[in-house]
């Protein structure tokens, strides 16, 4: 295999020899310049390798990002990083500007059409929050590459939040615009754990490894799939269905209220369980619950798992990284005295908002399901907002009284962390959102791919309102209304995995494929929707999966995924014949699991 390896000190330093590099620090490199060619030809092609100090790395501390590349059916790669190096927009010597090499290469007849761009951090100080500034630096360095090319960019870490997230949000941008940009939410990546940093921008040795490993891993999976497994296939037979933990029960929506924040006491520790005393805030002989539960501040990722005390409990109700608070809507049985506990794997904070209650007996609403989703907001074509108001009245034919919608409700082109709270709307003079710590949730959000979390939202005069802590784009789709007029009582199961296509529980294996739609057992034949947990495992580019009752093409996302990510939100869908269908956007994996189903309440 060919190699031209040349370092370049920027500091006033001696010349490196290269068997020297393996004993250097990660920080002495990171000002310095690597650039190096690997000519042997690979099947899937040439690919440009170019960034800055952070790339740096992965082209010192072998095996390098260009070696694993090759390993992947990649060459002829040519690979340059350097300290201080910028996309070119800015005026620095043309050492540093990276658009400077890009028309060099192409004047010398270097122009392969992959390109990895592994640039922001040094862009990001000079655009501060500005998110017109952080694109005109991009698009500069799309611009410099030009048309025909397929470009694939890292997002950025760093501790400067504000900038760092702006620029994010700015890729984000550029690739929904675009079929020729593509992100690897490595700011994601980092944040789950097993990378060690010093500053929280560069990595120690073994950490590059790590990460030139993860690049090659998504630059190959998106632009040059393998061939295996195409779709998913049913080798086996459905799993079989929990029994029923309690009778049928109608719902009462309730004004959002914390019931846990273990914030201001004691974490939950690995391998134990909390349980949640609801104390007063129940009816008397109450079936199940509606929940946003949220982890935060955890050190590792984890799970967590919410269910009725006393009751084995399969599945997961919210899947965490080690930075931010994730959280995901359930509907969860309770147990013999009313309660629910929650498991965790890992030490973490929990956060636990009630959000409603299902009882025995008349009096309560019953869920009426909807065909299919009816969009009733997307500001992305008017801009992003902090508060609206959405008038049912505006947006379809109401017949009757409507005392609280299902809802999926998903935050878009965020440039930072945030939330969104979903409620009745409070009279004028009365509105008052509270601080940040004290506020419910229904989703937390960050800059990224998009995030989605379902709800039950009381209606008062047929309107509901969404506030959140930071201006976004927000998209709405009604699933369901609930009336004391419905059709549907709703009978609670333990949570129960009904499909995993990692282990093939539910028939399904090797995995569910891109574009593919897949059915599964999660009711009775008599039940006419299903409430549950629909969780994305490591999609292949950034997806979404949809949950429907087989009418028809696939709705709108159910939930959404960075590429690589594990995602996870609450369900509540029609059935046929007490079967769902689920699509998923990219190969993926998919696991559901059932809370309970919506049967005839008469």
């Amino acid at each position: 295999m060919g190699r031209r390896r040349h370092l370049v000190a920027v500091l006033a330093t001696a010349a490196l020899l290269v068997a020297a590099v393996e004993s250097r620090r990660s920080d002495d490199v990171v000002d310095a310049a690597t650039s190096f060619d690997i000519s042997a030809p690979g099947v899937h092609g040439p690919v440009t390798v170019i960034g800055d100090s952070v790339l740096n790395g992965a082209g010192v501390f072998s095996p390098t990002l260009p070696d694993r590349l090759a390993e992947r059916g990649w060459g002829p790669i040519r690979f340059r990083a350097a300290g201080s190096a910028t996309s070119g927009k800015f005026p620095v010597a043309n050492e540093y500007r990276s658009s400077f090499w890009i028309d060099l290469w192409q004047s010398q007849g270097w122009d392969p059409t992959h390109v990895i761009v592994n640039l922001g951090v040094n862009d990001s100080g000079f655009c501060g929050t500005s998110l017109t500034c952080a694109r005109e630096s991009i698009m500069h360095m799309v611009d410099a590459i030009g048309p025909g090319h397929q470009i694939w960019w890292p997002t950025i870490t760093k501790p400067a939040a504000g900038s760092r997230d702006v620029f994010n949000a700015a890729l984000r941008q550029i690739e929904a615009e675009r079929d020729d940009f593509h992100v690897w939410d490595w700011f994601a990546e980092f944040s789950a754990g097993g990378y060690r940093s010093g500053d929280q921008i560069h990595l120690d040795p073994e950490s590059y490894r790590k990460r030139s490993v993860r690049m090659a891993e998504e630059f190959t999976a998106l632009l040059a799939p393998p061939p295996a497994p195409a779709v998913g296939e049913r080798i086996g037979d459905d799993a079989p269905l929990p029994d029923p933990v309690a009778d049928a029960g109608t719902f009462t929506a309730l004004a959002p209220q914390r019931i846990v924040d273990t914030r201001t006491g004691d974490d939950v520790t690995a391998g134990s369980s909390l349980r949640v005393d609801f104390a007063d805030a129940l009816p008397s002989d109450p079936t199940a619950v509606a929940l946003y539960v949220a982890a935060v501040g955890a050190t590792e990722p984890g799970y967590l798992s919410a269910g009725p005390c006393g009751s084995p409990v399969g599945g997961a109700t919210v899947n965490f990284g080690a930075a931010g608070a994730a959280g995901s809507p359930t509907v969860t049985a309770t147990g013999d005295d009313d309660d629910v506990c929650i498991f965790s794997n890992r030490d973490v904070d929990v956060i636990v908002d009630l959000q409603g209650v299902f009882a025995s007996g008349p009096g309560g609403l019953r869920l009426t399901p909807s065909t299919t989703p009816l969009r009733l907001i997307d500001t992305r074509s008017t801009g992003p907002v902090d508060d609206v108001v959405i008038d049912l009245d505006d947006v379809m034919e109401v017949d009757g009284d409507i005392d609280a919608v299902a809802v999926n409700l998903a935050v878009v082109n965020a440039a930072g962390r945030g939330y969104l709270t979903a409620s009745a709307c409070a009279e004028p003079d009365t509105a008052d959102t509270g601080d940040d710590d004290a506020a419910t949730a229904n989703v937390n959000f960050a800059a990224g791919p998009p995030t989605s979390s379902a709800a039950f939202v009381p209606v008062v005069d047929g309107r509901f309102c969404i506030t959140t802590s930071r201006a976004v784009d927000i998209v709405v789709d009604l699933t369901g209304v609930l009336s004391t007029s419905g059709d549907l009582a709703y009978v609670p199961v333990a949570p129960s995995r009904m499909l995993d296509t990692r282990d093939a529980t539910g028939g399904w294996s090797p995995i569910h494929g891109a574009d593919q739609t897949i059915d599964i057992g999660v009711a009775p034949s008599g039940a006419a929707a299903v409430s549950g947990t629909l969780t994305v495992v490591k999609p292949a580019t950034n997806a979404y999966a949809t949950g429907y009752g087989c009418a028809g093409d696939p709705p709108t996302a159910s939930v959404n995924a960075g590429s690589g990510a594990i995602a996870a939100n609450s369900l509540t869908s029609a059935v046929f014949d007490g079967r769902l269908c689920l699509y998923a956007s990219s190969a993926m994996h998919t696991v559901f699991d059932v809370n309970g189903w919506w049967v005839d309440g008469d």
